[in-house]
């Protein structure tokens, strides 16, 4: 695979970063993870870091050449930052409940799938033009999509840090996955914190990724984020790539559409493939069975048991 990455992030004004990104590359794909630790709540850059090395790690402990089910893998990852995170609140000396947000991109093959929770965002832009964006769980993202407030408007809405969802917390996370979608040349995929998009209108963004060098490109727009929001400026975190292939690599594996999805449902499916495997395929005796995502979900559970050894099986 042929592709730019660039990445970056600072601390604004705030006393620390509760920002984390990560990157992860394997031969046919690339993870890329932004976390914003949420900083009302003791403990933000906590949950940030187990999100991030929780989801980097569920790629590196995958053997299969391809992840079949991209955005379950990604919704998986996501439920299990959650425990892991509610553990590690639980086992400090004064209780707390770390929270973050989470925007993460799995290119594989030429193909992007997406996740989030909160207003951590992605941007797809193609030829200039903003594609689209994932939409906030928040409350003024409520109120733009009910026609009360342009988009314009939400960067500095009084209620803009107001969420509905996040990870962490007492309550199970509820995650958005995007549709599979077959990237272009030239296409750029932007994920960042609500530190970078508060200070700039996606046409703003379009232009600055015109750049030649994406690296320049994105400490530009993290830099020019500090000076333009001043004293009031938050963490700023961004992780860009520029796709450069110009034919596709494979072909698609899910044809989904945009979806809601949460731990329930997600057992559900799993649950459903399952039993439909069993139904259809013949056992067979002269062939080595080939690993699932049930083989990946054991790694990461133990992968999760490892950093915390009072986690029971």
């Amino acid at each position: 695979m042929k592709y730019e990455l660039a990445h970056c992030t600072a601390r604004g004004t705030r006393p620390m970063n509760q920002d984390r990104i990560a990157i992860a590359e394997r031969d046919n794909a690339v993870l890329m993870v932004v976390a914003d630790g949420l900083g009302g709540h003791r403990g933000g850059e906590i949950a940030a870091e187990i999100l991030a090395q929780t989801l980097v790690h569920s790629l590196q402990v995958v053997r299969n050449k391809i992840i079949e089910r991209p955005s379950a893998f990604l919704a998986l990852g996501v439920m299990q930052a959650h425990q892991a995170i509610l553990r590690r609140g639980r086992a400090s000396i004064v209780a707390i409940q770390p929270r973050t947000t989470c925007v993460m991109c799995l290119v594989q093959n030429g193909y992007a799938y997406w996740a989030h929770v909160g207003d951590s965002r992605l941007y797809h832009f193609r030829h200039g033009r903003l594609v689209q964006r994932t939409k906030d769980h928040s409350t003024v993202e409520e109120l733009r999509h009910d026609g009360l407030v342009s988009e314009d408007e939400m960067r500095s809405h009084p209620q803009k840090g107001k969420l509905t969802k996040c990870v962490g917390g007492p309550n199970k996370p509820t995650i958005a996955l995007g549709e599979e979608t077959l990237l272009a040349h030239d296409d750029v995929l932007l994920l960042c914190s609500d530190g970078l998009w508060e200070a700039y209108t996606p046409e703003e963004f379009s232009r600055m990724l015109t750049h030649d060098s994406l690296e320049e490109a994105i400490e530009n727009m993290v830099l020019g984020a500090e000076r333009k929001m001043k004293e009031s400026c938050d963490n700023v975190s961004a992780v860009c790539l520029r796709w450069l292939e110009r034919v596709p690599l494979a072909l698609p594996l899910q044809g989904n559409v945009p979806v809601q999805i949460d731990e329930q449902s997600l057992i559900g499916t799993a649950a459903s493939n399952q039993a439909s495997i069993k139904h259809h395929d013949k056992p067979s005796t002269s062939k080595k069975p080939e690993r699932n995502v049930a083989d990946e979900i054991r790694e990461l559970e133990q992968f999760l048991r490892n950093r915390d050894p009072d986690r029971k099986a």
